[in-house]
């Protein structure tokens, strides 16, 4: 979801949308910041949460007021740049499940046994 906004982010700053193209925009970001605070939430990077939720509230696709197109492509960059970084921060991380395990002697060895 994080790569299909980065995505219409990058197409929406390459090539300035019109209005009506703005829609599908907010509603696609709107969507990838609600995934991304709950991940961030559920990770407990609170401030990373608030950010995402603060994403949401700028690209809601119902809100009654109209940004200038200078500030909708600030906004954009912004955004843009804050869904590249959550890729690395908010990444899963690679600890293998077995990562203890030795081989010895042919065989897998346990950790935490005594071998004469």
């Amino acid at each position: 979801m994080t790569l299909i906004s980065m995505a219409t982010l990058g197409t929406a700053v390459l090539w300035r949308s019109s209005n009506d193209h703005r829609t599908p925009i907010c509603v696609i970001v709107s969507l990838a910041a609600i995934v991304l605070a709950v991940r961030s939430l559920s990770k407990a990077k609170f401030v990373w949460g608030l950010l995402f939720l603060g994403v949401m509230g700028v690209f809601t696709p119902f809100r009654s007021i109209q940004f200038s197109p200078t500030l909708i492509s600030v906004l954009d960059l912004v955004t843009l740049a804050l869904f590249t970084v959550s890729l690395m921060v908010l990444r899963k991380s690679r600890i293998p499940a077995v990562s203890t395990a030795r081989k010895q002697n042919g065989a897998l060895a346990r950790p935490f046994t005594n071998q004469p």
